[in-house]
C-alpha cells in the first residue's frame, strides 16, 4: 500500500504511518510513503483524497489558493503524467502468429479503479490526463442514502436498503440533481398494477397503517419537499474524514461486487463517473448517474430515459455542469502551466522529487 503525497507533506504522512501502523489495522502494516508519481498500471485501485471545501463542487470566487494549493499541484500533477500504456506489436511475432497465441493464453489484465472523493477530483483527472479511459474513474454519492433516509423518516419507517426501494440519482452536484424512487416505495409492498392511478407507488392499505392520505403524501410532496429535505441536508454536510471512508468504502464495495462474485451478474447503483453521452448527458464530463455494473464494465440504467420529466432536469443538470466544467479547466490548465510546467513558487528539493523519472512509480491508497 502506498500513500502518495506532496514533498511538504511527507512528514505528516509518515507520522500518520506510524500511527496506522501502531493500531495494528489490517494491510496497514505494509503502508509506504512516496513522492513519485504514479503509473497507470502500478495499482489495482487509486485512491485520491482532497481537502476542497465541496469535493464536488468549486466556489471558484473564493478559492482559497493557500488553502488548497497542494491538493491542486498533487492532482494535477498525477493526472498530467497519467497515461494508459499502449501496447506493442512485435511485426516478427505478428507475422508469425504466435504473439496472437501469447494474448490468448495470457490472462487478461484487471482495469484499475481511479476512485476519488468526489466529481471535481475526477473532472481533473480524466480533463488533463492523456488518454486514460473514462470508465475506470468513479467517485461516491451522499444523494442516495439521504434520498432513502429522507423517504424513510417521513413514511415513518426505518430507511434502509430491506424496506425502501431503489433511489436513482441524477446530478451534477449536491445541490443540482433530480431523483427517483422506484415503485413501490416499501419495497415488500404490493401495489395494484392495473390501478387507474399510473403513480400509484404505495398501496391504499400500507397508506392506512401509516396513517397518510394523499393530502399529506402525494407527487406533488415527491417533487418539491422531498427535494428540498434532500438538498438541505446534503448542504450541512461537512465532508469529514469518516464519512469520505465510509462512502467511499461502499462505493468500492458496489465496483467490486461484479468483480469477485461471479453468482452476481448485475450491480444497480447511483455514483459519480465521467459520462459516456448516455441520456443526452454531455460525453466526457462527471455526473452522478445510475449505473448497472456487469464485471468491469458499467453501462447507463436507462428505465427512464422515455420519462418527459427526468429529459427536463438532465437539460438542468447539464447547465450547472458545462458551467463548472468550463471553468474548471482553464483554472487547472493556467495553474498546471504556471506551477507545474514552469515550476514557479517550487522549492528546488520537491522540484527534483516530483521529475519524471525512468523507473515505475506505485500508488495503492
Amino acid at each position: 500500500m502506498w500513500e502518495v503525497v506532496s514533498f511538504k507533506k511527507r512528514q505528516l504522512a509518515e507520522a500518520l504511518q506510524l500511527e496506522l501502523k501502531m493500531c495494528a489495522f489490517p494491510c496497514m502494516n505494509s503502508i509506504e510513503v512516496s513522492s513519485d508519481l504514479p503509473g497507470f498500471s502500478d495499482a489495482d485501485v487509486f485512491c485520491f483524497i482532497t481537502n476542497f471545501p465541496n469535493p464536488n463542487r468549486i466556489d471558484f470566487d473564493n478559492i482559497d489558493t493557500d488553502e488548497q494549493f497542494d491538493t491542486f499541484y498533487l492532482i494535477i500533477k498525477i493526472a498530467n503524467n497519467l497515461s494508459k500504456p499502449q501496447p506493442a506489436a512485435d511485426n516478427a511475432l505478428e507475422e508469425s502468429g504466435a504473439l496472437k497465441k501469447n494474448k490468448k493464453s495470457q490472462q487478461k489484465a484487471r482495469k484499475p479503479i481511479f476512485i476519488a472523493d468526489g466529481l471535481v477530483a475526477i473532472d481533473i483527472l480524466k480533463s488533463l490526463s492523456k488518454n486514460i479511459p473514462h470508465d475506470v474513474l468513479f467517485c461516491p454519492t451522499s444523494l442516495t442514502s439521504i434520498a432513502k433516509y429522507t423517504l424513510g423518516d417521513y413514511l415513518k419507517v426505518q430507511s434502509n436498503n430491506v424496506l425502501i426501494n431503489n433511489v436513482h440519482v441524477w446530478a451534477a452536484n449536491d445541490e443540482v440533481f433530480y431523483v427517483e424512487v422506484q415503485k413501490p416505495y416499501i419495497i415488500d409492498d404490493k401495489i395494484n398494477v392495473e390501478s387507474d392511478c399510473e403513480r400509484e407507488v404505495i398501496s391504499k392499505d400500507l397508506m392506512e397503517s401509516l396513517k397518510l392520505d394523499h393530502t399529506n403524501f402525494n407527487e406533488a410532496w415527491m417533487k418539491k419537499e422531498f427535494f428540498e429535505k434532500i438538498r438541505t441536508t446534503a448542504s450541512k454536510n461537512s465532508y469529514g474524514c469518516i464519512y469520505k471512508a465510509a462512502q467511499i468504502t461502499k462505493t468500492l464495495h458496489e465496483i467490486w461486487t461484479t468483480r469477485i462474485y461471479q453468482d452476481v451478474t448485475k450491480c444497480y447503483c447511483s455514483m459519480g463517473v465521467v459520462s459516456d453521452g448516455s441520456l443526452g448527458t454531455i460525453k466526457g464530463c462527471p455526473y452522478v448517474l445510475p449505473l448497472i455494473f456487469s464485471g468491469e464494465s458499467w453501462i447507463v440504467n436507462k428505465c427512464y430515459e422515455d420519462d418527459t420529466h427526468l429529459k427536463h432536469e438532465i437539460k438542468r443538470i447539464n447547465s450547472a455542469v458545462k458551467k463548472h466544467h468550463e471553468k474548471l479547466l482553464p483554472y487547472c490548465k493556467k495553474f498546471l502551466e504556471e506551477n507545474v510546467i514552469n515550476q514557479a513558487f517550487i522549492p528546488d528539493e520537491e522540484s527534483s522529487v516530483f521529475s519524471m523519472t525512468d523507473h515505475s512509480s506505485k500508488l495503492s491508497l
